[in-house]
């Protein structure tokens, strides 16, 4: 029967033997952390000294590993110290977005914003102080169950990812078998239709925007007797992504630099979007969503007739040159440079995506509160998919699968085959009516 390997991380029997010079030899093979067997050894003027020599070696040697990976998770590490791991490995991968990385850390942590509601549920308040071995399946599931119960149902999906990722740091570690997480409750999304917006209510909204821009009253939205005159800017931005299907932080990202108005169609290259980073606030990020993002396409007619007038205007031409945030060495700093945007906000900054929806749900009022801006995104796959196909919508939006696209942004339903003639020559024949 075959001897039993000696674990990582232990040794063997200690063996001993008398020198020459009177002084003693102990030893004993230690199972390193590659797997190797390597041979330890320890002298001193005698038998007992020559162990405890080599006893110290060993135990540094386990101690030395320890403190460097494994010994940092245990059985009995708490919840709090995984997260910690598990944010400090997302924020060294380079696949993880700065904004990825916000989202994952403001559900670990509680905020210390005094206006921040207190009851809110985040993961190290909730869990952080249970123990791995007390982290089962059962009680995550218990924890991810109670947010859907709550109807806290995207939440409850994030913390599901989180804790998955933070449970996998245990089972990297050895400590866990395999990721309790894992046979947890499912949670199926129910299958939304996409909505477009038909072009006859297209042209009802945009009378409705005409009337808003004038001040006056609106279905959900009083007169607007005071202040300065309302800026149009919110119909721009529905003419650019009806006439692009960008996304609405490509949009308020877009620079003069990436039109070219003189070509037949005009172009825009998709290059840079708006995003928001922690501590910093709002970042023009030089680059898309994902790869397929990054993409050049051509406009019609009214959209460049739009972007002509704006490019034309000297009171724009002056407010459009915005300082901003960009991202120097790795950091998130703003430049002395101005980048001419092409709808800048108010004191030539980024305009907020935030504030912009704020303005547009104004603008809609109650009897268009279902068109977003996505609306108008999943308007352009619509009629695009229908004039060639759901491919060409897809690298019009910047998706890198077009099934994403299918599912999400295309409304049509299902085209079944022709089935008729087999129909009518099975069942058909013979029949009288």
């Amino acid at each position: 029967m075959p001897r039993a390997a000696t674990e990582l991380g232990t040794y063997g029997d200690i063996g001993t033997k008398e020198q020459d010079d009177g002084n003693w030899r102990a030893w004993a093979t230690f199972r390193d952390y590659d797997g190797r067997n390597r041979l330890v050894d320890a002298f001193g003027s005698t038998e007992n000294k020559a162990k405890n020599g080599l006893r110290k070696k060993l135990s540094a040697r386990q101690r030395q590993y320890k403190g460097r990976t494994r010994g940092k998770v245990t059985r009995d590490a708490r919840l709090t110290v995984l997260m910690d791991m598990w944010l400090d490995e997302m924020k060294r991968d380079e696949g993880v977005s700065q904004q990825s990385y916000d989202l994952y850390k403001r559900e670990i942590d509680a905020s210390d914003d005094k206006r921040a509601a207190t009851h809110t549920v985040k993961l190290r308040p909730a869990l952080g102080n249970l123990r791995v071995w007390e982290a089962d399946t059962g009680r995550l599931d218990e924890h991810i169950q109670s947010l859907v119960a709550a109807g806290l149902k995207s939440k409850a999906r994030l913390h599901k990812v989180i804790l998955t990722g933070v449970m996998g740091t245990a089972v990297r570690y050895g400590v866990l078998p395999e990721n309790p997480v894992r046979d947890t409750s499912r949670m199926r999304r129910r299958k939304t239709r996409p909505h477009a917006i038909e072009r006859e209510r297209l042209e009802g909204l945009r009378a409705q925007l005409r009337e808003w821009l004038a001040g006056n009253e609106i279905p959900g939205t009083p007169p607007y007797t005071h202040g300065p005159r309302r800026s149009r800017v919110v119909v721009d931005v529905a003419d650019l992504i009806l006439g692009s299907g960008v996304r609405p932080g490509e949009a308020l990202a877009a620079s003069w630099s990436q039109f070219d108005l003189e070509t037949e169609p005009a172009t825009f290259t998709v290059s840079a979007t708006v995003v928001r980073i922690a501590g910093k606030g709002l970042f023009r990020q030089e680059w898309t969503k994902s790869d397929a993002g990054h993409r050049v396409i051509a406009l019609p007619e009214f959209t460049t007739r739009m972007l002509k007038r704006l490019h034309a205007d000297p009171e724009h031409a002056r407010m459009c040159a915005v300082k901003a945030l960009r991202e120097v060495g790795g950091t998130v700093t703003e430049v002395e440079d101005h980048v001419p945007l092409v709808f800048p906000g108010r004191g030539r900054v980024l305009r907020d995506p935030h504030n912009f929806n704020r303005t547009w749900r104004d603008a809609r009022g109650t009897l268009y509160k279902d068109v977003t801006q996505y609306t108008f995104r999943k308007t352009v796959a619509t009629l695009i998919a229908e004039a060639s196909d759901s491919k060409t919508a897809a690298k019009q939006l910047g998706h890198s699968r077009e099934s994403v696209t299918e599912r999400h942004y295309i409304v049509s339903p299902e085209q079944a085959p022709d089935s008729s003639a087999v129909l009518e020559l099975g069942l058909g024949l013979g029949m009288t009516s």
